[in-house]
């Protein structure tokens, strides 16, 4: 499902200069407009007419606001929205106000909040899912289903993501996992890892883009818009979208495996919230990762989640987080082409390292002979 375009010419002016000065990632700024602008309609306000009543008349603003709560949680049992989304409709409205001043008086407010779920009731993908995706999905749409399986990031990083954020780890001339540095250049910025099927899908991808004519530089979009020279469709018809190349960004990483889940069936109905969503790719990392047996606190540091204190004293090398995360990545393999390639090379190494045991037991077993053979000798000329 599509997600349609919201009228935002209503917010202007001072107040929502203010309002948007208090958030710094697009990301977060977007679902709060949309709540905002919800609520504005709703009480047919303008920001400023909303804030010079707020000032004026605090008590009524409460009433208004407590009112449009009640509207709110009167869809929160009808199941139109969850009541989750109630509690963050009062934040963009509460956020509007603080940055202009206002106090009214908030755990009044709060409290004809619904009780909130504090976790979503959506489940992780299942392997053979999948790999159903990756099957059915273009050269774009597998390195990204791998790389969002395999490294646990979250679907607004894919919008930052550059070709110089992304470096394969090599080890005996061989490709083994990918480095990501998410959200370069930002206070938020961490680095992850990806599998080294992740990296081939990858390289596959960008590769498609080099062979059909687009210039790829180390600044150049990680994952782009749309990109079909086949069909001759370029960033969704935008002018210039063949020559000028952008980032394909969250909404339309969500458009894509909408339109893709439904054409394969595991989604088939439309509504607003599925048991499956993108994010659950995150889940599925944090989930088979700590199943393998790699340490939380790890899993934690490389999917960009705050450890608490932890994050002043506990402080891995990229290299420890890479040991560490080589342990599960049988566990976030997805093709079984890869799966059973790695399983063979383990069998390999495994078949390798008996050998070597057995010639060292059968060298040691030589030496043995040798030394109780001397000892016999010496025995016979002490007699």
């Amino acid at each position: 499902m599509t997600r349609k375009a919201v009228d935002r010419s209503i917010l202007h002016g001072e107040c929502i200069e203010l309002f948007r000065a208090a958030i710094k990632s697009p990301l977060t700024r977007d679902p709060y407009e949309r709540r905002l602008i919800s609520f504005l309609k709703m009480t047919n306000f303008t920001p400023e007419d909303f804030i010079d009543l707020a000032k004026n008349d605090p008590s009524s603003t409460e009433r208004k606001i407590i009112s449009f709560i009640s509207i709110q949680n009167s869809r929160a049992k009808r199941g139109e929205i969850t009541s989750g989304t109630v509690s963050n409709s009062l934040k963009a409205i509460r956020l509007l106000l603080e940055m202009n001043d206002v106090s009214l008086n908030w755990k009044k407010i709060r409290r004809v909040l619904p009780r909130a779920r504090r976790y979503a009731l959506d489940r992780i993908p299942t392997v053979n899912e999948i790999q159903e995706i990756v099957e059915a999905a273009d050269l774009r749409g597998k390195a990204l289903t791998l790389v969002l399986a395999s490294s646990g990031i979250r679907e607004g990083a894919i919008e930052y993501f550059r070709v110089k954020d992304y470096t394969a780890i090599e080890r005996e001339e061989k490709v083994v996992a990918g480095r990501l540095v998410v959200y370069n250049g930002d206070p938020e910025r961490y680095t992850t890892f990806i599998s080294s099927e992740a990296c081939h899908a990858l390289h596959k991808y960008l590769n498609f883009r080099r062979e059909h004519g687009e210039d790829i530089k180390m600044s150049s979009p990680l994952f782009r818009d749309k990109f079909d020279p086949i069909k001759g469709q370029y960033g969704h018809g935008k002018q210039d979208s063949r020559n000028v190349v952008i980032p394909m960004t969250a909404p339309s990483v969500r458009q894509y495996y909408n339109r893709l889940l439904f054409s394969i069936g595991i989604r088939n109905e439309r509504k607003r919230r599925h048991e499956f969503s993108v994010h659950g790719f995150r889940k599925f990392f944090k989930t088979k990762a700590e199943i393998g047996g790699m340490k939380p606190i790890n899993v934690e540091t490389l999917m960009g989640h705050s450890t608490g204190i932890s994050d002043s004293y506990y402080r891995p090398t990229e290299n420890e987080l890479l040991e560490d995360y080589l342990k599960v990545i049988d566990h976030l393999t997805i093709i079984d082409e890869t799966r059973l390639k790695i399983e063979l090379e383990e069998m390999n190494r495994i078949k390798e390292h008996d050998t070597l045991n057995t010639d060292a037991i059968a060298t040691l077993s030589d030496q043995l002979t040798k030394v109780m053979h001397e000892i016999e000798i010496l025995k016979k000329q002490q007699t």
